[in-house]
């Protein structure tokens, strides 16, 4: 009777660690950016990818991963990214660039930007020069 009671206790233990992840929220980053955005990854810090959350009901993923680098103000989200290859390594060797506009709907970001398309829409639709990366994961650089 007694090793039964440890077996069950053992399982129970199990049981809540286990579903702990699954009811606060196990993300390895989950990390607001600005009001409405936060960057998340799940398990790995190569996951890292930008999400939309405007509510507790809906969230939309904004920049795939790899994310590596944010800087924003009050209109604008700039991001970069490193595209994952075909067995899913980081394929540091490409730089994307993103900009999404914060008081647009999703279709209105420019995702996946080489550095010269970056710069010539970014003049384009005004976006500040003195925006900084102040997020920077290094280790995905």
């Amino acid at each position: 009777m007694n090793s039964m009671k440890k077996i069950k206790s053992l399982f129970l233990v199990t049981a809540i660690i286990y579903f702990q992840s699954c009811l606060f929220g196990a993300g390895l980053v989950e990390r607001e950016v600005t009001e409405n955005y936060w960057l998340f990854a799940n398990g790995y810090l190569h996951e890292m990818s930008l999400w939309y959350h405007p509510d507790d009901d809906n969230s939309t993923i904004v920049v795939d991963e790899t994310v590596f680098a944010v800087g924003y103000d009050d209109d604008f989200i700039i991001a970069k990214s490193h595209p994952k290859d075909s067995i899913n390594y980081i394929n540091k060797e490409i730089t994307y660039y993103h900009i999404i506009l914060r008081d647009k709907l999703p279709e209105y970001n420019h995702i996946k930007l080489t550095k010269s398309e970056f710069k010539s829409i970014g003049e384009t639709i005004g976006v500040p020069k003195n925006i900084e990366f102040t997020i920077i994961y290094s280790e995905l650089e």
